[in-house]
């Protein structure tokens, strides 16, 4: 006796997954306003209030934001990193990063919000 598979409910969740990504809609772009900062500072690896103030007072590390920054990147192992009032993001994506060093930005781009990382788009010095 030869048995008969039916392919009916595979064709159904087949074409309900079609169906799905096909009306799935884009993670939203978002815009944030910050600076662009160490990881070293904004996790208080070694500054004490989540800025380059301290260390710069210190004349430690560099003479102001910017110098401060790339001094964590190239030097401490740092990443580049946004920080919005309380908020730190983590950075990806194809902008190049070293020329926004120390500097508010306004950055557009997709949050992965559970690993806080902002996959950037677009980015400008915010004037």
């Amino acid at each position: 006796m030869k048995h008969k598979m039916s392919h009916a409910p595979g064709l159904l969740l087949l074409i309900l997954l079609l169906g799905f990504y096909a009306f799935a809609k884009e993670p939203p772009v978002l815009t944030l306003q910050g600076e662009i900062v160490d990881s070293q500072c904004a996790y208080n690896v070694h500054s004490l209030d989540h800025t380059h103030s301290s260390m710069v007072k210190k004349g430690v590390y560099g003479r102001d934001s910017t110098t401060c920054t790339l001094h964590c990147v190239r030097q401490m192992g740092g990443n580049f990193v946004l920080v919005v009032k309380e908020d730190v993001y983590r950075l990806d994506g194809t902008v190049q990063l070293e020329p926004f060093a120390g500097k508010k930005v306004k950055v557009s781009g997709i949050l992965d919000a559970k690993t806080q990382t902002l996959h950037v788009q677009k980015m400008e010095t915010d004037r």
